[in-house]
């Protein structure tokens, strides 16, 4: 039976995904109508207020789409410092570094959005460059679109051809999207109870991720 690393696993994925589905439920919800991961939807919003002459609300989409660029930047930084250090994983130090975010952002208030949403898309930079790959199959948490292109794609090939590893791969993706509906869901009813704090249930999940990363394989 072929052993992955924990950070590759289903659990991790699952955490991963239900997280970036109530990241963008949070930030469009609780934090001005600006989604947190999904860069192409800022990036057409931006468009669009430049285009009706509205430049200082343009900024509002600007910033999240640099600060996810800046949270691709810090993986790649901390990735490439050092494998490991002591007994930390140095993905477990980006874990800690999405955890103390998440909290921070909890106690932002109404008035420091933008604030908010630049942390939140950094984190999403970070989450989607740290975290490639569920059981060697490469797959994005913090969005849906390509998941959606190379799930179906391979669930095509798996019933054409027989593949059971296509089908297994296609299942992967699809699972995926569920659950980050599940994670927009979860988004929506906290924001509702708890308004800015809702965020603190994202710094959970990552806490358990944290955790579960002190053993580096599973079966």
């Amino acid at each position: 039976m072929k052993r992955w690393q924990i950070s590759e696993s289903i659990m991790v994925g699952i955490l991963l995904a239900l997280s970036g589905g109530f990241m963008d439920a949070y930030s469009y919800i609780n934090r001005g109508k600006v989604f947190a991961n999904a860069e192409t939807g800022n990036i057409i919003l931006m468009t669009l207020k430049i285009c009706e002459g509205k430049f200082l609300e343009s900024v509002n989409y600007i910033i999240p789409i640099l600060s996810f660029a800046i949270g691709v930047a810090i993986c790649e930084i901390i990735k490439h410092r050092k494998e490991k250090i002591n007994i930390i994983h140095w993905r477990q130090i980006i874990v800690v570094f999405e955890i103390v975010a998440f909290v921070f952002v909890a106690f932002l208030p109404q008035d420091m959005n933008q604030i908010a949403n630049s942390i939140i898309s950094m984190i999403s930079g970070v989450q989607f460059a740290t975290f490639p790959k569920v059981r060697g199959t490469a797959m994005a948490t913090t969005m849906c679109t390509g998941n959606l292109k190379a799930g179906t794609q391979n669930m095509y090939r798996g019933i054409k051809t027989g593949d059971k590893s296509a089908l297994e791969k296609g299942l992967y993706y699809y699972v995926c999207i569920f659950v980050f509906i599940i994670g927009t869901m979860v988004g929506y009813l906290f924001v509702r109870l708890w308004a800015e704090k809702a965020i603190l249930f994202a710094a959970v999940a990552m806490l358990i991720i944290f955790l579960m990363m002190f053993r580096e394989f599973e079966n």
